[in-house]
């Protein structure tokens, strides 16, 4: 009997340990899934500033408990790379030209959402490779004193690049690739004869070629010219650094440059890349995350978008955007020997 009863004891002990290896084998697997769900990691290569896109990722976890790690790379060429631990990028965040170049060289692929859909024609790719999050346009900025003394003028680019009764600045198209980019819009947009014609003119009344994109604000908030054409970006700026300036959008539309945002063709996490992407074109989730740093755009899909002081909404040239850099080289040296210096 005693025997009988020590197996039972010994019976009941093993089963006890055995549900107790199994409780621990589940709450092991439940922390391992827990684990697994707090490190879901979003790759991104980048030529953007990325301490802000840091702030703007963070905000993205936080809704969605998903992390954004930002890669920075200088070089377009680099944008295809892996990384020598084996790493690959989920999404690359750059502009329109470096977008452009990653489909062509077939990095990126196809993504479309009812999120995305909405996305402007003009400002994403017709085959869904890419999309648009954020406008740079270039806009006129100018003095008060100006301001008073014309009331009335009309910010147009015929006006502006040939009335020599005021002076103007505007950066050196050689100074940054954005700067250089106006160049090939304005040719683009209004024909190489007309541009240049239009640009040639602009030479009376030119009180500087701004070696940054921040000069002909300055210039303008400082009084030593009455208009300068500047990007957004740098316009606001300006403004809040207590430099009086008001920005005017061109009445006869204006050229523009673009961030945006392709899903890379190695993603291996392309469900959590695809709900960034998504989350990117909702700007009211992080626009004031990037204005509190210091970034300044217009933002696709946005509905808090308003007129200029005017009430002249702003409007974008109709642009392919499609330069070579053959054709771009040929075309800024010809402008800095034939209008800029004037050496033909």
């Amino acid at each position: 009997m005693k025997r009988f009863f020590l197996v039972l004891f010994f019976l009941i002990l093993s089963i006890g340990i055995f549900m107790g290896i199994l409780e621990y084998s589940k709450e092991q697997k439940s922390i391992e899934g827990a684990t697994v769900e707090k490190i879901r990691t979003v790759r991104v290569y980048t030529d953007f500033p990325i301490d802000v896109l840091s702030r703007v990722g963070e905000k993205f976890r936080e809704e969605t408990g998903i992390s954004v790690e930002f890669v920075s790379v200088d070089d377009k060429s680099l944008f295809g790379r892996n990384d020598n631990d084996g790493s690959v990028p989920d999404l690359y965040i750059t502009s329109l030209e470096n977008l452009d170049y990653l489909k062509r060289n077939k990095n990126l692929a196809i993504y479309s959402s009812p999120v995305t859909d909405v996305t402007l024609n003009l400002f994403k790719d017709q085959d869904c490779y890419w999309y648009g999050v954020w406008i740079d346009p270039f806009v006129f900025v100018a003095n008060k004193d100006f301001i008073q003394k014309y009331p009335l003028y009309s910010y147009n680019w015929t006006s502006v690049l040939t009335n020599n009764t005021f002076d103007i600045s505007l950066t050196d198209f050689f100074s940054s690739d954005m700067s250089g980019d106006l160049l090939m819009m304005l040719i683009e947009h209004f024909g190489q004869k007309e541009a240049f014609s239009l640009l040639n003119m602009s030479k009376a009344h030119i009180v500087q070629y701004g070696r940054y994109l921040s000069t002909p604000s300055r210039l303008v908030g400082m009084g030593k010219c009455d208009i300068g054409i500047s990007n957004y970006n740098e316009a606001i700026r300006t403004q809040r650094e207590k430099i009086p300036v008001t920005i005017f959008y061109p009445t006869d539309g204006t050229g523009w440059y673009l961030y945006g945002v392709g899903l890379s063709r190695e993603s291996k996490d392309s469900d959590d890349a695809k709900k960034f992407i998504d989350w990117l074109c909702e700007p009211k989730k992080y626009k004031k995350i990037m204005e509190d740093n210091n970034y300044h755009y217009i933002y696709l899909n946005d509905e808090d978008a308003k007129p200029d002081k005017n009430g002249t909404e702003l409007t974008y040239w109709d642009l392919q955007k499609k330069y070579s850099d053959e054709g771009k080289k040929e075309i800024l040296d010809y402008w800095m020997e034939n209008i800029r210096f004037g050496r033909k």
